[in-house]
């Protein structure tokens, strides 16, 4: 399935357009309820000086106060219309538009009525000196109009302004993203191997957390390839060393007339095959732990468990050299982990001590309970390493010299690194006995375990 390709400019467009119209959208309502209120407040206020300029001819004769009608500001599109009542609720005046029965029953200010079926809105001044009342009003239907008016025209104005606003976002988030694209074209310009940190300097504040990340990235990575270059050009000498001797010795077989010299050859041909099949399988081993183990995959082991079994495969191999492999008395301990990965662990700490251990000795694995951690410990009576060169043994392909055992120089550095992947910690430290090698392995152990 094709990736879908995401638009950050797009999405802002969207986003900005989308609420700058809501927010339109809102102050268009505010407005245009503000517009309708103020359009009642002045019509109201037409309606009641319309009554006043009645009132002001009362004085007249009625038949003048016919003509009073001409003194209004009357529109007929507006749909005005007055009554000028009497005493006994007479009659006396009232303008085409109006009805024959009173318009409103108050007798003084503003109401709101329903003639034939429409809404008015209606003043009533009363005139208690000549017993006279005047009512004018209005159909709403004007003012719903007018306001509907001042709506389009604000609608008129956003169906405008809208489209320029989009096209000046657009603008102005393709050059706000310009730092962005400045940063691709410089990462696609460079050689693969150019992973020298992106320059920050002129970087905006936005842009500043993703090229930290990418600084950070190409530091990893470059640490990484730096990591396996020197790996790949330790292993490849490594690797030649055993192989240059297998040649050699082949060569002597080849050339030998006596039997016993070539069978000696041939048998340092076969021991010079162990010794490389050896280094490939610790090469292989330090490998497969250099990326970081599935954690998800973890469970609880027995670490006491794990050395038991260690103890049992390796023990054949240490008789046949004359060490004693002994398991002390000790309690189980969970620890959370990978069950291969502890093997392998342990494995290469029980090859080192008896690789390094004189015929006739002893290796002692032991595991502890203490707080909060599990503690495994294997002991040798080896030449021991000295507290200045102890740090060292940890290298890759390290060895100590006048050791006068053949090795790969990769024990250890499996050991720690599977130690890191558990959050464990290893010492190297002298025995109580003065003698030898003491390592020492400490795995916390969480609260559920």
């Amino acid at each position: 399935m094709r990736a879908r390709i995401f638009s950050l400019r797009r999405r802002l467009l969207v986003f900005l357009i989308g609420l700058t119209a809501a927010q339109w959208i809102v102050m268009s309502i505010g407005a245009f309820l503000d517009a309708d209120h103020e359009i009642d407040r002045i019509f109201d206020a037409q309606l009641a000086r319309s009554a006043h300029v009645l009132l002001a001819r009362a004085d007249a004769d009625l038949d003048d106060l016919g003509r009073a009608g001409s003194g209004i500001e009357y529109d007929p599109g507006r749909e005005l219309a007055f009554q000028v009542w009497g005493p006994g609720h007479r009659l006396l005046l009232r303008s085409a538009a109006a009805p024959a029965q009173p318009m409103s029953p108050q007798r003084q200010g503003y109401s709101d009525v329903r003639i034939e079926g429409a809404r008015w809105r209606v003043f009533s001044q009363w005139d208690g000196r000549h017993g006279l009342l005047i009512q004018v009003g209005e159909r709403y239907a004007i003012r719903h109009k007018l306001a509907g008016l001042i709506a389009l025209r604000m609608g008129d104005l956003t169906l405008v302004g809208l489209p320029v606003l989009a096209f000046l976002i657009w603008v102005g988030v393709g050059q706000g993203l310009l730092p962005l694209q400045r940063v691709a074209k410089e990462l696609r310009s460079r050689a693969p191997e150019h992973l020298a940190p992106l320059d920050m300097a002129t970087a905006p504040v936005e842009v500043l957390p993703l090229i930290e990340a990418l600084n950070a990235l190409l530091s990893q990575v470059a640490g990484a390839m730096e990591h396996e270059r020197r790996f790949t050009a330790d292993a490849a000498h490594e690797l030649r060393t055993p192989l240059a001797a297998l040649r050699a010795q082949a060569q002597v077989a080849l050339r030998a007339n006596a039997d016993g010299v070539r069978r000696q050859a041939l048998h340092q041909v076969m021991q010079g095959v162990d010794r490389a099949a050896h280094l490939v399988d610790q090469l292989l081993t330090l490998a497969r732990f250099d990326p970081d183990l599935d954690k998800t995959q973890w469970r609880s082991v027995d670490l006491r468990a794990i050395a038991a079994e260690g103890v049992s495969e390796m023990a054949p191999g240490a008789l046949a050299k004359g060490v004693e492999l002994a398991l002390a008395p000790g309690a189980p301990c969970a620890v959370r982990g990978d069950p291969g990965a502890l093997r392998i662990l342990l494995r290469n700490l029980l090859d080192n001590a008896v690789r390094y251990s004189p015929t006739g000795t002893k290796v002692t694995v032991q595991t502890r309970k203490e707080t909060r951690a599990c503690l495994l410990e294997v002991v040798d009576n080896g030449p021991g390493l000295a507290p200045d060169i102890r740090e060292r043994a940890f290298e890759r392909f390290y060895r100590g010299l006048g050791s006068g055992t053949d090795g790969s120089g990769l024990g250890l550095s499996i050991v720690r690194r599977v130690a890191e992947l558990h959050g464990a910690s290893v010492m190297l430290a002298q025995p109580a006995s003065g003698t030898g090698l003491e390592v020492s392995v400490r795995f916390p152990q969480p609260p559920n375990v």
